[in-house]
């Protein structure tokens, strides 16, 4: 039904030489995102403070 491009997880993380680029971008786009979460989290809960307290 489904035909897959890769047969093992070897081929799946190298990708015929592209595999370092591809994770090194995955790696960062993740990173970003989690990062980015964190600051306007700790944003959020100082709005959230320093409305509580008026």
């Amino acid at each position: 039904m489904f035909k897959f491009a890769f047969t093992d997880l070897n081929q799946f993380i190298y990708m015929e030489g592209h595999g370092i680029y591809v994770w090194s971008v995955f790696s960062i786009v993740i990173i970003s995102l989690v990062l980015a979460f964190i600051f306007y989290n700790k944003q959020l809960k100082k709005i959230k403070r320093k409305h509580s307290n008026e």
